[in-house]
């Protein structure tokens, strides 16, 4: 069995699964619906990112809360699924990769409506105990661009005795389009800088805090480095695999990866930089956390039988 999160991070980096959710999009696959309907499709991605190198798996639970399934079941099945995504995640794991249940963002979070935020702690709540239960080694509140939403996601998942990473979208500054990076104005949805996200966080009990989301390496770098710069925990670096300061990107995506070798060079800044848990956002498919597994030297190669 692998060490805990926490054991690997103080003595070296770990290096976590890419965008699943945009990996199943592109295979024609929709998450979370994928879980009930495909259920060997989700292996599979689960199968090749871990082939590709992935120390930790993150459950496809993004959306497996009863507002998430709501459109189509009633919320019926969030218990079901959930643990079917944990058990998906550990059979391509292996019992060599650790499991990392996923929280996501509601979409329509307003903190001043204490109904929406009622809601939401009650369906974190409820998904926390199933991925818990169903034998996750971590939770990663993943890409929350408002603090106000990760602070109470984050505080549902301290309810349970596992690590926590909480990732933060820092929104990119208007007329960023085909510019070089700007530093004004980089602030969450709700307004707040990296390095406040990165204290708050880690005030609140998370283990790892970092950046993740909209933004491609060379746009998140920035952010990570005020994160680590502004406290003592383990910073994550996930950024997207999408050249997303180009126009046009959300409908051309087959054609704005970020370069393989980019994604490489990046993961080999940051460990020198002291910033161990990495990985990818949307974007950031198979072949392209196996270049960032290549450059870090854990890539996990098929093992040939030779003949007697």
């Amino acid at each position: 069995m692998p060490e805990s999160i926490l054991k690997t991070l103080e003595s070296g980096f770990v290096l976590a699964d890419g965008g699943n959710v945009e990996e199943m999009r592109l295979r024609g696959y929709r998450a979370p619906l994928v879980l009930e309907d495909f259920p060997d499709a989700v292996r599979l991605v689960h199968q090749d990112f871990f082939r590709a190198g992935a120390g930790v798996i993150r459950t496809l639970t993004g959306r497996c809360t009863r507002t998430g399934l709501g459109e189509r079941r009633n919320g019926d099945g969030v218990d079901a699924l959930n643990r079917r995504a944990v058990a998906l995640a550990k059979g391509a794991a292996g019992g060599e990769a650790l499991v990392a249940g996923t929280l996501a963002p509601t979409g329509a979070f307003q903190a001043d409506d204490a109904g929406c935020a009622d809601r939401a702690r009650t369906e974190w709540d409820e998904q926390v105990g199933v991925l818990a239960d169903a034998g996750a080694d971590l939770l990663v509140c993943d890409s929350f661009d408002r603090l106000d939403e990760a602070r109470l996601a984050l505080a549902c998942c301290r309810k349970s005795a596992l690590p926590v990473v909480v990732s933060v979208d820092v929104a990119l500054p208007e007329g960023r389009l085909n510019k070089p990076a700007l530093r004004e104005n980089e602030v969450t949805a709700d307004g707040v800088a990296p390095a406040e996200c990165a204290r708050v966080l880690e005030g609140d009990g998370a283990d790892v805090v970092g950046g993740a989301g909209m933004r491609e390496p060379e746009d998140l770098w920035p952010v990570v480095l005020e994160m680590r710069d502004a406290v003592d925990a383990p910073i994550a670096f996930l950024p997207n695999g999408y050249r997303t300061c180009r126009a046009h990107w959300k409908t051309m995506r087959e054609a704005m990866h970020v370069y393989g070798m980019e994604m490489g060079q990046y993961a080999l800044k940051a460990v020198a930089h002291d910033i161990r848990f990495l990985g990818g956002s949307d974007g950031v498919v198979v072949r392209l956390l196996r270049s960032i597994a290549q450059a870090l030297d854990c890539e996990r190669k098929h093992i040939e039988l030779r003949p007697r």
